[in-house]
């Protein structure tokens, strides 16, 4: 996280942002790079910022990566997007997995994997009938990552997770069980840094950097990016050499942390082709997984990942920027 010139916007100054409507925009279509990027958060938080605690968000507008809670005391949350009564994401520090759900979820990738990989192996696809590719960012983070598996375990889907390389070897478990079981591992760069406002050659650090982190940690080279805010220039154009994945349902899930509410926003828009956009940190985005699977299946979609998805839909370009892939 870029600990330089960090911006403080204290409630007030929130509530004004908002009533001039200086939110972002979601880009409607599929293909290249025409369209202008989407923020993975709104600058908004709760309705002013506070809660019955007092505090403020600092740098909301930054989105999860980087906005931090400030209590009524000064004191700054060390965790982005997660606030003091919230819970956490441990191990981070200590390498470990965190608590008995990851390590119960690794050694069930261990004892299964053979099996998982067989199976995704002889996926099979109808390119004739619905798909969705659900995509969850900023992990690993095993306790939510372990849930959102077993459950398209159950119901024969696949999603790809775009992971931010500093956290896999916290949970190279969970990153072996993505592998095993055919899930897609794409890169969300190194340390969750806004491309946009760095130089060709942190850019390339970032990219490169993920990639053997990733590598490192599951015995996969990812393919995909996802750039962190879909943020973009010209600059970030020019090094980042790996198709680049937006997304046409932002369930805002990191800000309203809401599993009813992330659950009806994707039922509610869903179409043929969508990539949906969630988060691995947050045990309500987990929680709605666990109703999105199996209902979206009901309805007849096909869980797949981006690539799958891609494969029967126009392909993959380097350097090039999507955002569905339409029948």
């Amino acid at each position: 996280m870029n600990q330089t010139k960090k911006k403080i916007i204290r409630p007030t100054a929130l509530a004004f942002l908002l009533a001039l409507g200086l939110s972002a925009a979601m880009p409607a279509g599929a293909g290249t790079a025409y369209a202008q990027p989407v923020q993975e958060g709104q600058p908004a938080g709760e309705a002013s910022g506070e809660t019955a605690q007092g505090g403020y968000w600092m740098n909301l507008e930054e989105g999860p990566g980087v906005a931090q809670w400030v209590d009524e005391n000064g004191q700054v949350t060390e965790e982005p997007g997660v606030k003091p009564e919230e819970e956490s994401q441990p191990a981070a520090e200590t390498g470990e997995p965190a608590g008995e759900e990851a390590a119960e979820g690794g050694e069930a990738a261990g004892e299964t994997g053979e099996t998982a990989g067989e199976e995704a192996a002889g996926r099979v696809i109808d390119p004739a009938r619905p798909m969705v590719a659900l995509t969850f960012d900023d992990g690993p983070y095993a306790p939510v990552g372990n849930q959102i598996m077993d459950c398209l375990a159950e119901y024969g889907g696949k999603a790809t997770f775009f992971v931010v390389g500093n956290r896999c070897a916290s949970y190279g478990e969970e990153m072996r069980r993505m592998a095993a079981e055919g899930h897609e591992i794409g890169n969300h760069t190194y340390e969750h840094r806004y491309l946009d406002k760095l130089g060709a050659a942190d850019i390339q650090y970032q990219i490169n950097k993920g990639n053997e982190a990733i590598a490192a940690a599951s015995g996969v080279s990812p393919t995909l990016v996802r750039l962190p805010g879909g943020r973009k220039n010209d600059t970030v154009m020019a090094n980042v050499p790996m198709p680049m994945i937006m997304w046409t349902i932002d369930t805002l899930d990191w800000k309203t942390k809401n599993a009813q509410n992330t659950v009806d926003t994707v039922l509610n828009q869903v179409r043929d082709g969508d990539i949906v956009l969630m988060h691995e940190l947050y045990g309500a985005s987990g929680q709605a997984a666990l109703q999105l699977i199996p209902e979206l299946t009901r309805r007849g979609y096909q869980l797949v990942t981006v690539s799958e998805m891609a494969q029967y839909r126009g392909g993959l370009q380097p350097g090039q920027i999507y955002y569905s892939f339409r029948p």
